[in-house]
């Protein structure tokens, strides 16, 4: 066996560990990962305290081993692993140190671990009666011997983890079944909650709510059993808890999502076995032990930065199998410190899994202060090698040097496996880990065939996304009394967790399953009375006034459940979306209303009305739409519109707050409008998976309007712009045709068709819902428009199509392109309404979202009614330059790089260029642009984007 080495023998000798698991389509995590890595998951989501799991472990007429783990020192050592070799069967110890596992009568193998000390084995009896069999466990040390300098010099730890790292796909994809049960417990307390969150949070430190600084517990027992490639099938047993959980959540499917050998967890967190793990990470040898017939490599991990993103502490690597046999991880997070630690062991021959798992969140965000911690008790039923993936023949070999015994399933699986010929990527796999030195490529190279490999014993996943977890909850899962919770749980319980249980509310509940991979526990709920007293005596006197309750309802808005099927909803006379202000309509005020009535399963009826008020003008406005969503499972729609009010040239248009904000205090006027009166019918549908066919006809008379207001708060002095669009149609221009705005009728028919190859979709409550593709999207468009009035009248076509698309990738990396063009066909009967009018912003200070905007042109400045055509992208990653900096390289902000070009018959080529950084304090985007005529530079500027919807 290359590279094996023997070290002084240990007290007692432990098989290698590794993980194991399957990849969803196209990256699914591991589905071994249950109680593992989804710590990381619950840390970044909860602010008070962690929602905790369920899984079973129930033994009838078994006989108890007991015991304490201690240090050499006699300290208690928390979480230490217990695991039962014949039973595939483990637990951990509580924070005394104390265990207890219940089993049947025989002879087992019993391993003790902690991460980083030398594990224990006994071998004992289990009779009649019950064992006592406490263990000290002594600290492993970790030698650097002189065989591990490299001719090159580099650390040793640069070849562990690239072997390491090249190995994980096929870690990731070992399993094609397994089943298991498991018990996990945890608990928490709030420490802190500022005295303005306890008020807005109706929390009351002497009250029935959520007490500062108790101690809530939680525990439960299920069953799960997943089929590759990502069906789950989640059997709660029982549940028991501390408090009432009148809104408490757990979701199996955060644990089991989510495994280290997977490049990046939650979506956001980046893995030290990704394939990009040496741009992050700075990985450092420490030494290496002999556990029986394995070489364990202790190795730091730290961050090349301080990142949200990064984990930094210490990973266990089995030698010959590069496959984790235990972590010790910390991640710092915008919500606190999350601590994850795992131990692994080989629960059948060349399959290794997770035994032990401990996660500990200390919260500290928004002045709240709170401290969550779980630990984990599994017991494998049944596991069912992939036997399409062949392993290396080194792991082959390396597994037989520690393996103890093997089962007829697994000789036969491998059996099956070696009977087939080696493909050239599994001989060229061989050959790479044959490789002592691995360079940053054959890493790479190793880590493209294990994931090929991979994708080759997966079948084409369906277009349908379907639900992947099914939910079955037994009768009485919360009712069980504390005698059954005596027998079942494998974990002892710590006299905090005691006292915490012993002052449990006598009612129960139940545990209600809101969808299929979400569970609430639903247990004792308040009665109205009891609200009534949390919420305190001015609410209750509130409550109980209709008058109050009528005010409230009438300014602030209400929603209706007229009946199952019918809700109304009224936004209230003092709805703040409503209110503006311009210089043509002077300040405007409104509200409006929303009745649906749901049709058949999933078919829905929707009217809404609304209606404003222009001061100034002295005009109502008001507009209507009625829609019928008559086929859910292909988006059949058909709509109706109609209206009188004022609109914008452009159809991007500006933000009616940042108009009122500019021209209140700046005396700047920004937005354009005209009048319009109109009738909208259309129609949508999708004809065939992925492609969509709309139409509609419009019919608008358009007049134009002029200033009617003068007010302002500053600047009166300075005279207001007239309301026509800075454009160089309607000022007539050099080289452009003059097209003022007058008044006129418009009549138009429009129609597009959209496509997207290989469109993935969700069924849900019979609607399909689109959920993405890994192609662009394609779309083609017609427009046949005649603009007539006492003075002209004409027709014109329009053309346009454009293709796109934003692909997702890595730890919060995203690439986004949109390519559009179209013309006009008798160009000299488009209005100015009519025209091709780009996205242009030119206020300093934006709200919410503007996809392809030219942020350095004036609003309304560049239209055309020949050719025109545009292009956009924009590459969005966490790590680019400025967030390598100490200062903003701890943080959620990401940063982006822009290019967009546009181009008319009439002006030529115009691009913008753009560096920025999003989510900064999660609601921000402040970015610089650069603008260039031709190959000419133009101007620059700077835009700060503000996301408030």
């Amino acid at each position: 066996m290359r590279g094996r080495r023997k070290f002084p023998e240990a007290t007692s000798a432990i098989p290698c560990i590794t993980n194991s698991g399957r990849r969803k389509f196209p990256d699914a995590p591991s589905p071994l990962q249950y109680i593992t890595d989804n710590g990381f998951i619950l840390g970044t989501r909860i602010l008070i305290f962690v929602a905790f799991l369920l899984f079973p472990s129930i033994s009838v007429k078994a006989q108890v081993l007991r015991g304490r783990i201690t240090d050499s020192s006699g300290s208690p050592m928390p979480s230490a692993s217990v695991y039962i070799t014949e039973l595939r069967q483990g637990t951990t110890s509580n924070n005394e140190g104390l265990y207890e596992i219940s089993l049947p009568s025989g002879n087992y193998t019993v391993n003790y671990q902690f991460l980083g000390y030398i594990p224990v084995t006994r071998n004992l009896s289990i009779t009649g009666e019950g064992i006592i069999s406490d263990i000290t466990l002594t600290e492993q040390l970790f030698e650097i011997p002189p065989v591990r300098v490299s001719a090159s010099g580099k650390d040793p730890a640069y070849f562990i983890m690239r072997k390491a790292i090249g190995m994980a796909p096929y870690h990731l994809n070992q399993v094609k079944m397994w089943k298991a049960e498991v018990y996990i417990r945890g608990g928490g307390s709030v420490d802190k909650i500022p005295e303005l969150l306890k008020r807005r949070m109706k929390i009351d430190s002497n009250g029935d709510d959520l007490k500062v600084g108790k101690y809530y517990f939680t525990e439960s027992v299920n069953m799960i059993t997943f089929t590759a490639p990502d069906k789950y099938e989640h059997r709660v047993i029982s549940a028991n808890s501390s408090e009432d959980l009148t809104q408490g959540q757990a979701s199996p499917m955060d644990f089991i999502e989510a495994s280290f050998y997977q490049p990046v967890l939650v979506e956001m967190a980046i893995s030290p076995l990704a394939p990009n793990a040496f741009s992050h990470y700075v990985f450092k040898f420490l030494g290496s032990s002999s556990q029986g017939n394995y070489v364990i490599d202790k190795i730091s991990v730290t961050p090349r930065r301080k990142s949200q993103q990064l984990f930094t502490g210490v990973i266990y690597i089995v030698e010959d199998l590069w496959a984790i046999h235990s972590l010790d991880l910390t991640n710092d997070n915008m919500a606190g410190r999350i601590r994850v630690r795992q131990l692994y062991t080989p629960v059948e021959k060349g399959i290794w899994m997770p035994v032990s798992h401990e996660f500990n969140a200390d919260i500290s965000i928004m002045g709240i202060k709170a401290r969550a911690a779980y630990t984990s008790a599994v017991k494998y039923h049944e596991v069912e090698a992939n036997s399409m993936l062949r392993p290396p023949t080194a792991y082959i070999t390396a597994d037989a040097a520690g393996a103890e015994e093997v089962t007829a399933d697994a000789a036969g699986a491998e059996e099956s496996t070696n009977e087939r010929p080696k493909t050239s990527a599994e001989k060229e796999i061989e050959s790479l880990l044959a490789k002592d030195d691995l360079t940053a490529r054959d890493m790479s190279r190793l880590a493209r065939l294990n994931e090929k490999n991979a994708r080759t014993t997966r079948e084409k996943p369906p277009l349908e996304i379907e639900d992947k977890t099914t939910v079955i909850v037994e009768d009485g899962a919360t009712g069980r009394d504390s005698a059954y919770w005596a027998e079942v749980r494998p974990i002892p319980l710590t006299t905090e967790e005691s006292a915490s249980l012993a002052t449990a509310p006598a009612a129960k509940g139940k545990l209600a399953v809101r969808d299929s991979s979400t569970l609430s526990i639903t247990i004792g709920a308040r009665s109205r009375q009891q609200q009534d007293s949390v919420a305190g005596p001015d609410s209750l006197r509130m409550r109980r006034s209709p008058a109050s309750r009528f005010v409230r309802d009438l300014a602030g808005g209400k929603r209706w459940q007229l009946s199952k099927s019918t809700a109304l909803e009224f936004d209230g006379l003092a709805d703040l979306k409503s209110f503006s202000f311009n210089t043509i309509d002077g300040f405007v005020a409104g509200t409006g209303m929303n009745l649906s009535v749901r049709s058949g399963k999933a078919g829905r009826l929707t009217f809404a009305p609304s209606a404003r008020y222009a001061f100034s003008r002295e005009k109502l406005m008001w507009n209507a739409t009625a829609s019928l969503l008559y086929d859910p499972m292909h988006g059949g729609n058909i709509f109706i519109r109609a209206g009188s009010l004022s609109d914008e040239f452009s159809p991007s248009g500006v933000n009616q707050l940042v108009n009122t904000v500019s021209s209140l205090f700046f005396r700047e006027n920004i937005m354009r409008l005209y009048g319009s009166q109109y009738f909208i019918a259309g129609h949508r549908i999708d004809i065939a998976n992925g492609l969509t066919l709309a139409i509609q006809g419009k019919y608008e008379k358009r007049d134009v309007l002029r200033n009617t207001s003068s007010f302002s708060f500053f600047r009166r002095e300075k005279p207001w712009s007239q309301n026509i669009p800075d454009n160089p149609y309607a000022v007539a221009a050099e080289g452009y045709d003059y097209e003022p705005p007058v008044s006129h009728r418009h009549l138009s028919l429009e129609s597009s068709l959209t496509w997207t190859p290989q469109q993935k979709y969700r069924i849900s409550d019979g609607a399909k819902i689109s959920a993405g593709s890994d192609y662009p999207t394609f779309t083609i468009a017609w427009k046949h428009g005649y603009n007539y009035n006492d003075t002209l009248s004409g027709s014109y076509e329009m053309l346009s199509g454009e293709v796109s698309r934003t692909a997702r990738f890595g730890a919060l990396n995203e690439f986004r392109w949109r390519i559009r063009a179209g013309g006009f066909i008798n160009s000299e009967n488009v209005r100015l309404q009519d025209m091709h009018f780009f996205n242009t912003q030119s206020s300093p200070v934006l709200l919410n979202s503007y996809e392809d905007a030219f942020y350095l042109k004036p609003c309304y400045s560049v239209s055309s009614r020949k050719a025109f055509a545009e292009g956009h992208i924009r590459y969005t990653t966490p790590t680019l330059l400025l967030k390598r900096l100490p200062g903003l390289s701890h943080t959620l902000i990401r940063e982006n790089i822009s290019l967009s070009v546009l181009w008319t018959q009439e002006a030529g080529y115009y691009c913008e260029t753009g560096y920025s950084l999003s989510e900064v304090f999660l609601i921000g985007t402040a970015g610089v642009y650069a603008g260039f005529t031709g190959t000419s530079f133009e101007s620059a500027g700077i835009r700060v984007i503000l996301r408030i919807d």
